[in-house]
């Protein structure tokens, strides 16, 4: 097919102006309607098209029929030769002249194109398919730009709809599998930390090579990355080189997961490595980009809600809370129940700060080994921290879950004010508190502590959604541990019940103390270990 230089002329300049035309309508971010629209216009000027017919999907990737001029919604109907467009075409209707082509990406058929002109402004049969190849590609660039778009749109979509869930890896997994549709990537490494409320911070991993993950630091290590994540702040800061070495792929694109705008806190990053002899095109590093911002502020979220948790529960609990959608109102809103409650205080705390200790900076540091080292020591027990009170302690025996027994919850709390004491006892023979051991009244410093099992209104409550219980056996529970001496549980009558059959302490008791407003007087006993 050969073309006169006045035809070839002519497309050059349709080339030129359409290409104008469109430019300006992505300039403009027109919709598809909108724009084809425009470029009918053009057309219809230029080259006096009576229809412009269009075929394929719009913004939200549904199949719509665009048909501009003398055609109506009607237009296949009365065009049967539009019904499947498989190749290019010429042919005729009652006064117009039809060419035809259908719109392909790559491999991929997404619609059909055509032009119409009436009986006299119709051109050569032979021209007529180089005008609409001219409008075809110029309009398939526009098409392929709202295309890669919605595509974009939907990974992000479907990769925030994935960051939703509450299980943090699970999480991830869902991510992943979003991304690997469509980005080329071999392996794909994250490293993240998971900042404790005292500052310290524990490093994770999760290692995908396609689709799967096959290492992560929880339940399938891998060598050199537990080694390599030991040193937190190492491995965080380590240069390609380092991470090269680590991971034996040489050819690798790291991503920084950062907290914070003004003070900026590397919490992580993300390591991608390419499919062999592949590179990342941009479009493939814009999702990528979007992918570890979405994962970022995932984690930012993640550390904050644990956090959250971490001053009432142990990790293992946040675990089993997390995993669970709307844990909030199935395990933490308010209820009544009965619970364990144990109300801890430093016996002479005030004489040994004013004698001894002295300075504020003494004072804090012995409260937070005494009260880190309870937690530590108590959480396994079942224990929760509804608060701390200077150098008194009150712990709940029963929340998060409230599925054990209440024998099981009534042997947890004696065991953990026994190992309140051991650890008062631990603290106090600490290298830098020599001075009170020297001190004439050591004797009279250990720990008071009163026990009890009762009902009370539980939950997270007040403005700041703490975890506590309000009921009278709190109160009950605070005047038993004011009554105690030094190293000293006593407990109520109720709990007294509960752990007798166990036979695994002696009880002494029962001793009674007048409650004010309270007609009945307070029964308790005195809980010592059976030797």
């Amino acid at each position: 097919m050969s073309l006169n230089l006045e035809q070839l002329t002519m497309l050059r300049d349709l080339h030129k102006g359409l290409d104008s035309v469109i430019e300006e309508l992505q300039l403009n971010h027109a919709n598809l309607e909108g724009a084809l629209g425009k470029i009918f216009l053009y057309l219809n000027e230029k080259i006096k098209a009576a229809v412009f017919y269009v075929e394929t999907q719009d913004e939200n990737l549904n199949n719509r029929v665009f048909c501009f001029g003398r055609g109506d919604d009607n237009i296949k109907r009365k065009t049967p030769q539009l019904l499947k467009i498989d190749r290019a075409s010429t042919f005729n209707t009652p006064g117009m002249f039809w060419t035809v082509q259908p719109i392909e990406m790559g491999s991929t058929h997404i619609g059909s194109i055509g032009l119409a002109f009436e009986s006299e402004f119709a051109p050569a049969k032979d021209l007529a398919p180089e005008i609409l190849d001219t409008v075809s590609e110029l309009v398939d660039n526009f098409f392929y730009g709202i295309h890669t778009n919605r595509l974009k749109h939907s990974l992000i979509m479907g990769i925030q709809s994935a960051l939703k869930s509450h299980s943090i890896v699970d999480s991830i997994d869902g991510a992943v599998y979003v991304l690997k549709k469509e980005i080329p990537f071999k392996k794909m490494i994250l490293l993240y930390s998971d900042h404790e409320l005292t500052g310290n911070s524990n490093m994770n991993y999760l290692v995908y090579e396609g689709y799967s993950r096959v290492y992560d630091s929880s339940e399938t290590p891998h060598a050199g990355l537990d080694e390599f994540v030991k040193d937190t702040e190492g491995c965080l800061s380590a240069n390609i080189e380092e991470l090269r070495k680590v991971l034996g792929d040489n050819d690798l694109m790291v991503s920084y997961l950062l907290d914070g705008l003004i003070e900026e806190d590397l919490i992580g990053k993300v390591i991608f490595v390419p499919e062999s002899g592949a590179t990342f095109s941009i479009f493939c590093r814009e999702i990528i980009q979007v992918f570890t911002e979405t994962l970022r502020q995932r984690l930012v979220d993640f550390n904050r809600e644990r956090n959250s948790l971490r001053k009432f529960f142990s990790d293992k609990v946040i675990a089993k809370l997390i995993s669970e959608p709307g844990y909030e109102k199935l395990h933490l809103k308010e209820r009544q129940t009965d619970i364990g409650i144990i109300f801890a205080d430093i016996s002479g705390f005030t004489k040994m700060s004013e004698q001894i200790l002295v300075s504020p900076e003494r004072i804090t540091s012995l409260i937070d080994h005494w009260s880190n080292a309870i937690i530590t020591r108590v959480f396994p027990l079942g224990a929760c921290l509804d608060k701390l009170v200077g150098d008194c302690v009150i712990l709940l025996f029963g929340p998060p879950f409230y599925s054990e027994t209440p024998e099981q919850i009534a042997e947890n709390v004696v065991k953990a004010a026994e190992i309140i004491i051991e650890v008062t006892r631990d603290v106090f023979m600490m290298p830098e508190y020599e001075d009170i051991r020297k001190h004439a009244d050591f004797n009279k410093f250990g720990v008071a502590i009163g026990v009890n099992y009762c009902p009370a209104v539980v939950g997270l409550i007040g403005p700041n959604d703490d975890l506590t219980a309000f009921s009278s056996g709190m109160n009950i529970t605070a005047r038993l541990q004011g009554l105690a001496k030094a190293n000293q549980i006593l407990v109520t009558e109720r709990l007294h019940d509960l752990i007798k059959p166990m036979n695994m302490w002696h009880l002494e008791g029962p001793e009674c103390m007048p409650v004010k407003n309270v007609e009945k007087p307070l029964v308790y006993y005195r809980v010592t270990p059976k030797k």
